[in-house]
């Protein structure tokens, strides 16, 4: 086995698993991130004696190799967190996934009557007609009905994405919505039916110190291995001799440096990949790139002087007139997020990279938050000490109705490219999870060093299906 150089293109969870693995099948590795710490928007900010990761992100899996791999390598510094979500809507709680009771005590009875007769219409004409799903708005009505799809889904989607549920793909809908089936949900009102739908997991692996700390540690196993992680160090552009990469030029510091190698990882955003080619890709492929958008999120992180808000680990703000999507509570993934007697919340805002709310000062998202948190009367906000904001901006491809056709023309031009593998969820232009991202940099180093697992490496993730698990199929680690 010859030894090879690689070069990885960023260090979130699916570049540092390539690294890794081949860093412990004895490869030169070489990984450029062009922030000042691993992770990517897996990573996890420490503020004080307080930890605020980017967003949530749960480690579930129901690969037992995979979850296998994760356990090796941290050991106990994993815990096993529940998983309880609300959604808050019209000043009520709705439990996540939705529970029979809390359903039938909280809704207008009016309401969930109309929303019943209404989804029994919905699917009784789809059966009829073949109604065809062609956008998310589709697929939803034509499986929940209209009622539903008015009072939640349809409105937390356009404030999530910013963009009308009419030009988002049904697909984005068929992976991420398998939770509620009302039929379902009437059989259990009225005791027919037991147990909570099969394809929730209700707890998750979460290290003690934040999701970060998986990054942390493949970081430390890489170099300790040998293998080399620049930060600071952006990517500008990719250096190309017919059908191979030649060399990566990037930007250390403020100054500009080379490097080659023999293959290549990229998980850096497909778009910018493609335009960053030299000599400069033309025509369709550069249009291509250029119309692959991602929507940005905006953190804004309070440290509290209260011991406590709430037992969720995310509460769920629907409503168009409240700033932010999501309430994230740290201490409720692991109590050492908070000192002893205080705890802290991260509120999530959508945007779009370069627009108001991006460019907004802290001060102004803080004081526009805090307004929103008063009309909610979730605590007393004159207990935040202090406050900062966060940010990542290439968090969610945005799946448009033809977002398809871009993948398959931009992949096209990587494929082609003999010594490039792109992976993750920025680099494939696909809406995974951690887990997928990591078995994906694990498939990778194994494919560099051995061959044969490109088509397991590329379906990571790409089925039209929830991503969620059925409790009993989900391996404890």
């Amino acid at each position: 086995m010859s030894k090879k150089r690689v070069i990885v293109l960023g260090a979130g969870p699916a570049g540092l698993a390539a690294a890794w693995k081949l860093a412990q099948k004895g490869q030169e590795v070489i990984v450029l991130e062009k922030e000042s710490q691993v992770g990517g928007i897996c990573r996890s900010i420490k503020y004080k004696d307080f930890s605020f990761d980017l967003g949530g992100h749960r480690f579930i899996t129901k690969d037992h190799d995979l979850s296998r791999e994760i356990k090796n390598l941290m050991g106990d510094e994993l815990i096993t967190t529940p998983r309880k979500s609300v959604i808050r809507l019209r000043g009520k709680y709705f439990q996540y996934p939705l529970e029979f009771k809390n359903l039938f005590i909280n809704m207008d009875k009016v309401f969930l009557i109309r929303s019943l007769i209404d989804y029994f219409y919905s699917v009784g004409t789809k059966k009829l007609f073949h109604k065809k799903d062609d956008s998310f708005e589709d697929w939803i009505v034509n499986r929940f009905g209209r009622t539903l799809y008015d009072i939640y889904f349809g409105m937390y989607t356009e404030k999530l994405w910013g963009i009308s549920p009419k030009q988002i793909s049904a697909d984005w809908a068929a992976q991420r919505i398998s939770l509620l089936n009302l039929w379902d949900v009437l059989l259990r009102l009225l005791g027919k039916k037991s147990g909570r739908p099969k394809t929730y997991a209700l707890e998750f692996a979460y290290p003690k110190q934040g999701i970060g700390r998986i990054c942390e540690r493949m970081k430390q196993e890489i170099e300790k291995k040998g293998g080399k992680i620049y930060l600071n160090s952006k990517v500008k552009n990719i250096i190309l001799e017919e059908e191979f990469i030649k060399m990566i030029t990037y930007e250390e510091d403020g100054r500009q440096r080379d490097i080659s190698g023999d293959w290549y990882i990229s998980t850096i955003p497909m778009p910018d990949f493609i335009k960053g080619i030299r000599p400069q890709i033309m025509g369709e492929y550069l249009k291509v790139a250029e119309a692959m958008a991602f929507r940005s999120v905006r953190f804004l992180n309070l440290l509290i002087d209260l011991p406590s808000i709430s037992d969720n680990t995310w509460i769920y703000i629907p409503e168009k007139d409240y700033m932010f999507f999501r309430i994230q509570e740290p201490r409720n993934w692991s109590s050492l997020s908070a000192p002893e007697g205080k705890t802290s919340l991260i509120l999530e805002i959508s945007c779009n990279q370069g627009d108001q709310i991006w460019s907004a000062p802290e001060e102004v998202i803080f004081k526009r938050c805090v307004n929103d948190l008063n009309r909610l009367g979730l605590f007393d906000t004159s207990k935040i000490s202090e406050h900062f904001t966060t940010s990542i901006e290439h968090g969610y491809p945005i799946y448009d109705l033809d977002y398809k056709i871009k993948i398959k023309k931009s992949m096209e031009l990587l494929r082609g490219i003999e010594n490039l593998i792109p992976i993750g969820r920025q680099g494939l232009y696909r809406y995974n999870n951690m887990d997928h991202s990591i078995k994906m940099g694990l498939l990778t180093g194994e494919h560099i060093v051995h061959g044969g697992l490109e088509t397991r490496i590329f379906s990571i993730a790409s089925e039209s299906v929830a991503f969620e698990i059925e409790k009993d199929q989900e391996k404890r680690i």
